[in-house]
């Protein structure tokens, strides 16, 4: 064969090799034939595009049309009240998030967030964390229509809210899918108001599924939907959803390192979670859920060995909290739970899952293991507490002396990670030139647990008050004893 034969023979072998791709990429992303083309039906109900998976040319563009108008920014502003303070709590994130930054004087805060619309009554869902601590809430729908919304229910442990608008004109519902159903690999769209800009359509694929997260409640986890769709502050709230255009998570957070935005590793939570407690949300306002009282861990290979278990499966009972169901039923640390109810428990979010889906008051029956020997035993559950809600004695914090003190409950001690048995008052705010900024050696700081006043225990504020009256009439000066970064120190308070 000469040259100019196999140039010939190597065109057309290009030639075939381009025809049979082409064949191959049209039979998996085909555009519509024109005829079959028309215009979506203007309707409440926002209609699925086509089944999950069918991909086309117009999938992206189709969802982006057809759902974007059920879906809506949501602002919110709060009054924050707080005292100008010398110097922060030792910069401690934790201690800011459950009772809010310092800062100087009266002052608005706003927050930016998405939700989107449930049911033609005007229920949408968003997050918690979007519309926490508002004393208003807007919601814009997609013609620039404005509403004041209420709260309807929130929940900590999820994340997730319910707000409600009573708008004039029909409302765009988005359908609900199946979470469970999505699949690593499958393409998503997120749509929301990054940055505030209402409308914004991204696109990516299903990371992973069941990447177990705390969101709200120390100690419990959310098994989350990752996507590499672009999520932004502002996103929050707003609808993960798939090819069909189905909801399928609520765009929650993002990891990232240094800028607050996209790095393609952001979570959703899957919208089956949010559909079980969407009854009680909207009827009483919060979820009452299942509660055992008991701190748990996994068993994995090392710990497996330790309690010369067959196969690493089960939760390791680390912690049982003195006077709860667990406690009560006769639970112990270090137990194995390896059952509950006749299923096997494979992890500690497998355990934790499932007990917050019974309601308080039921029986349930555990399998554990202690000490190499097998026992049933059964617990009537409790109520979950809410314990990154504010209780009515933590939001009773008085101020006095240039400081605002709390009651440290158990709950609260819990959250900021104090160790057991911790009994005092914590501070919460100091005002310049109070008393206690001007005490003695040091000046006493945000966070600062008080546990005495001359000697005497301080078991609450009232006790603390009392302390400090009797201390007032014989000296005019108490002594106190302050745990401070995990040590006590003494300091002395002049009293005006």
């Amino acid at each position: 064969m000469n040259t100019r034969t196999r140039a010939i023979a190597s065109f057309f072998s290009v030639a075939m090799a381009a025809m049979l791709l082409g064949a191959v990429v049209t039979s998996q992303i085909q555009s519509p034939p024109m005829a079959l083309a028309k215009p979506a039906d203007p309707a409440p109900q926002a209609a699925a595009a086509r089944p999950s998976g069918a991909l086309t040319f117009d999938t992206f563009r189709d969802i982006a049309r057809r759902q974007t108008p059920g879906v809506v920014n949501i602002s919110t502003k709060r009054l924050a009240k707080r005292a100008r303070t010398r110097e922060p709590f030792g910069g401690d994130d934790l201690f800011e998030r459950f009772f809010g930054p310092q800062g100087e004087g009266d002052r608005t805060q706003r927050n930016l967030g998405s939700g989107f619309v449930v049911d033609k009554d005007g229920y949408i869902l968003t997050n918690r964390h979007v519309i926490d601590g508002a004393d208003t809430i807007q919601v814009r729908l997609s013609n620039e229509k404005t509403y004041e919304a209420k709260l309807v229910g929130k929940d900590t442990r999820t994340d997730v809210a319910v707000v409600k608008i009573d708008a004039k004109e029909p409302l765009t519902v988005l359908p609900m899918g199946d979470s469970d159903k999505a699949e690593v690999g499958e393409w998503v769209v997120a749509i929301g108001s990054p940055f505030n800009l209402g409308g914004s359509v991204t696109v990516g694929v299903v990371s992973f599924k069941g990447r177990g997260l705390t969101l709200g409640v120390r100690g419990t986890t959310v098994d989350m939907i990752q996507t590499d769709a672009a999520i932004n502050p502002g996103n929050s709230g707003g609808p993960l959803l798939n090819t069909a255009g189905e909801v399928i998570g609520i765009n929650t957070l993002i990891f990232t390192q240094g800028v607050a935005q996209s790095s393609g590793v952001g979570f959703a939570v899957p919208i089956n979670v949010a559909r079980d407690i969407l009854p009680q949300l909207r009827e009483k306002g919060k979820v009452a859920r299942g509660w055992l009282g008991i701190s748990i861990q996994a068993v994995t290979e090392d710990l497996a060995k330790t309690y010369k278990l067959a196969e690493a499966k089960g939760a390791s009972v680390g912690d049982v909290t003195p006077g709860s169901p667990a406690d009560k039923a006769g639970v112990q640390p270090d137990d194995v739970i390896v059952g509950v109810d006749g299923r096997k428990v494979q992890d500690n979010s497998d355990l934790t899952n499932y007990v917050a889906s019974r309601a308080p008051g039921t029986t349930v029956k555990l399998d554990l293991i202690r000490k190499g020997a097998n026992k049933t035993i059964s617990v009537t559950l409790g109520t979950f507490p809410e314990e990154a809600e504010r209780t009515d004695e933590e939001e009773s914090g008085r101020t006095q002396l240039g400081m605002t003190i709390h009651d440290l409950t158990p709950s609260l001690a819990e959250r900021l990670e104090l160790p057991r048995g911790t009994r005092g008052v914590v501070i919460t705010d100091i005002e310049a030139g109070g008393a206690a900024e001007d005490a003695t050696p040091q000046p006493l700081q945000r966070g600062d647990v008080i546990v005495s006043v001359n000697g005497a225990p301080v078991e609450s504020v009232s006790t603390f008050e009392a302390e400090i009256q009797k201390a007032r009439k014989e000296s005019g000066v108490a002594r106190l004893r302050v745990r401070r970064n995990g040590g006590h120190q003494l300091h002395v308070l002049r009293l005006p």
